[in-house]
């Protein structure tokens, strides 16, 4: 009865755990990746005059034109260069979505970073195609080597997630420049999943979308304003990919919700640098008090590490301790062909991240 497309599809292991938060009294909650702030009263005031000035019925499909342009125009702004056309989509994962059901086939490969996001594999074998890997193990940096070696005829994608999740990883400019130029010589698109691009701890952050002639980026507002309830992304790239999009946008989402692109474009320019500076002081508690059997490579980005489980210990018996005392962390077998290490989130309170890290540690040395 159900759909051969949708039947290798596992529920995700972070929903998971989503939902065994609502069943226990004060967790210590390092698993779910979004900021523990609420909007900017600013931005909260400007919803509630969107959807009482009236601004509740359908957007154009690929959404208010003065918003599009203040994100290209922010875009070339800080890298330097434009693309050519824009649109509103629901959220990252949206544009995920429809960027994989207008590029790939039946047939088509896609390189995936490994860890990745596992929305990716999936959304790409429901669209047929077949994913290949190319690790950032052990310090969490592309192999340039090892994606040139899986390159083929049949390359539809590269898919760059820097900052990453769940990593923490960011790539290098060069890094960068040179995986956009494989890009170009394959013929591929080189798709960049960009939603934590505020959060970057080393340094400016830089987009892959600069270096490849066809670059798809995906961008969004949901981790930096604290609305990934909103589910406001976007995405900009060639003309040739993004019309499609929004073609096939009018047939599933629409639009993204009218009354919250209305007050995301009311409040443009708002100054979200105290909040993200906030997250700069998580990482340090987060990176000095883990205790180094964990064997972390300190996160550069995004508001995620990705320790190592301590040695000599089951990774199954580790998780069943953590949480028999209530702390919520996400296995890296959610994340990775690999399970060796396990994914923290540091966007939670600092006490929260202190008592998370003091049961770790109590725990990895036998307590």
């Amino acid at each position: 009865m159900i759909a051969g497309r949708v039947k290798h599809i596992e529920a995700s292991g972070i929903r998971k755990v989503f939902e065994l938060v609502a069943t226990m009294e004060d967790p210590v909650n390092l698993s779910i990746g979004q900021a523990d702030y609420d909007p900017p009263v600013e931005l909260q005031e400007a919803a509630v005059r969107a959807i009482r000035g009236g601004w509740n019925r359908y957007s154009v499909t690929q959404g208010f034109p003065e918003l599009n342009e203040k994100i290209l125009d922010r875009y070339e702004e800080i890298q330097g260069v434009r693309p050519e056309a824009s649109m509103l989509t629901c959220g990252v994962s949206g544009g995920v979505l429809l960027s994989f059901l207008c590029l790939l086939e039946a047939g088509d490969e896609i390189l995936l970073p490994d860890p990745y996001f596992m929305m990716y594999r999936h959304l790409a074998l429901m669209c047929g195609a077949e994913p290949k890997y190319y690790s950032l193990y052990p310090d969490f940096r592309p192999s340039l080597g090892e994606i040139e070696s899986l390159l083929s005829k049949r390359t539809k994608i590269i898919l760059v997630n820097s900052p990453s999740n769940p990593t923490g990883g960011v790539f290098a400019e060069e890094e960068l420049r040179k995986i956009g130029e494989m890009a170009d010589k394959a013929g591929a698109v080189l798709v960049s999943d960009e939603i934590y691009e505020q959060f970057v701890y080393e340094g400016p952050f830089v987009s892959p979308g600069r270096f490849a002639g066809k670059s798809l980026v995906l961008g969004g507002f949901s981790k930096t304003f604290g609305i990934p309830g909103w589910r406001q992304g976007f995405a900009l790239g060639p003309a040739e990919i993004i019309e499609p999009m929004r073609t096939l946008q009018q047939f599933t989402f629409v639009c993204a919700p009218t009354p919250f692109q209305r007050a995301i474009l009311d409040t443009w320019g708002l100054d979200m640098s105290g909040y993200v500076k906030a997250y700069v002081e998580k990482r340090r508690i987060l990176v000095e008090g883990l205790d180094p059997v964990f064997r972390l490579v300190p996160p550069q980005g995004s508001f995620y590490a990705f320790p190592s489980y301590p040695e000599g210990l089951d990774p199954g018996e580790f998780l069943e301790k953590a949480l028999a005392r209530k702390v919520l962390v996400v296995p890296g077998s959610a994340f990775s062909s690999r399970n060796t290490h396990f994914r923290i989130s540091f966007a939670a309170p600092d006490e929260k991240i202190r008592e998370g890290v003091r049961i770790l540690n109590e725990i990895a040395r036998g307590g």
